[in-house]
């Protein structure tokens, strides 16, 4: 994770680090060695000199290095402004400690710029085995440069990868903005989003110490602003009180991949098998239910069964209409088109309402219902031998209540 108060301004000032860090360090050089081989001394009387286009080739590095340590002092306490200035060192010891010199924290970085991932492969070329994936967002060290390929190191894989679809330095850091995402973790209890970057806009969310937030990358930039999201909430925080971050990654072994498909594959195993586990013990709890319900409609008379058929149908109808409702039922059990009996009659399907049954048969009906159920068995028909019955108004037939019967 590569960690900076604000992203652009980080950029911008990487730039800057890096050319003013260099000029002063060319002409500082420049002129210690120009001061060595003219034969001045450090407390020659210091005068403004301006140097334009110079190129110092030393002809020997004696005391150059003694004076390379008090480099940038030499140059600010001398007045140098310069431009152009080039320095060519006449050993190779000069030009290592020139390279060694870190400019910033991704002079050393390496990206993958492809959508997925690169091979990491043993040797720089690419018959060599393939031993890890450079992925998108993963962020490796450079150890040393090949023929079109560069030498890496990212978490625990090590290895060559082709230079012609890698970017690094300043290139990386653009990339990563680019695929990375970022978040601002608030440095203070209580920090407030605001509906636009001003102190005087609406407090949308108050959030507390520790809390990420995403950065909204699509959000108009605003100095001393940063735009974010915190669930269904946007809005802007003061810069001064997050830390923004880039969730970088590193490179994977294909040994590591493998493992972890492993794992996942287990894991999703594991879960199906739990998920069918339940599936089963709710089923098997199902038609124990059933069982269950089944047994006290079993245990019940004729008498309990019709008069909870029809408290569930006519519970809220008049006496006449549950008594209508019971003779519905034994004019089916007479007629010879349906069951001869009243349970079977109840529980043909698709005609009555039984998914209460049960519940009614085991509290117990209504008294009303009990005795309309005793009328309707013992011959009592309000609906003139009428075999069906719905709620008024979707049919023509007798109406008694909200129910016709036909």
């Amino acid at each position: 994770m590569i960690r900076f108060n604000n992203i652009e301004t980080a950029k911008c000032a990487m730039y800057r680090k890096f050319v003013n860090k260099r000029t002063k360090q060319s002409v500082a050089l420049a002129l210690s060695t120009a001061l060595l081989i003219t034969g001045a001394f450090i407390d020659a009387p210091a005068e403004k000199i301006t140097t334009t286009n110079v190129e110092v080739q030393p002809a020997t590095t004696a005391g150059a290095f003694a004076a390379m340590s008090a480099m940038d002092f030499s140059a600010m306490a001398s007045g140098v402004e310069a431009s152009n200035v080039t320095v060519v060192a006449a050993t190779t010891d000069q030009v290592e400690g020139d390279s060694n010199d870190m400019y910033d924290e991704w002079s050393d970085k390496v990206m993958a710029n492809v959508n997925e991932y690169i091979y990491i492969r043993s040797e720089a070329n690419t018959a060599s085995e393939a031993v890890g994936k450079l992925r998108s967002g993963d962020i490796a060290t450079l150890v040393d440069v090949f023929d079109g390929w560069y030498e890496i190191e990212s978490g625990n894989a090590h290895g060559y990868v082709s230079a012609d679809y890698c970017v690094t330095g300043i290139e990386a850091y653009e990339l990563a903005i680019d695929v990375c995402d970022s978040f601002a973790t608030t440095d203070v209890n209580g920090l407030r989003i605001r509906s636009e970057a001003s102190e005087d806009s609406k407090i949308v969310k108050v959030v507390s110490k520790g809390s990420k937030l995403e950065v909204d990358t699509e959000a108009k930039e605003v100095d001393g602003w940063v735009a974010v999201k915190s669930g269904n909430k946007s809005g802007y925080v003061k810069a001064d009180y997050v830390q923004v971050d880039m969730a970088t990654g590193e490179a994977i072994t294909l040994e590591e991949e493998a493992a972890a498909q492993a794992a996942e594959k287990e894991a999703a195993e594991a879960k199906a098998a739990e998920q069918a586990a339940m599936a089963e013990a709710a089923k098997a709890q199902a038609a124990e239910t059933a069982a269950a319900k089944q047994a006290v409609v079993s245990s019940a008379d004729d008498v309990t069964l019709l008069a909870a058929i029809i408290q569930i149908e006519a519970g809220s109808e008049s006496y006449e209409g549950q008594v209508a409702v019971g003779a519905v039922v034994m004019n089916r059990v007479l007629s010879g088109s349906y069951a001869n009996n009243i349970h079977d009659v109840i529980f043909a399907r698709g005609q009555f309402s039984t998914s209460r049954m049960s519940s009614v048969v085991a509290n117990g009906p209504k008294a009303s219902c009990v005795q309309a159920a005793q009328e309707a068995m013992a011959g009592s028909d309000p609906s003139g031998g009428r075999l069906h019955f719905r709620r008024a108004g979707s049919k023509e037939g007798l109406i008694i209540g909200n129910h016709v019967f036909y």
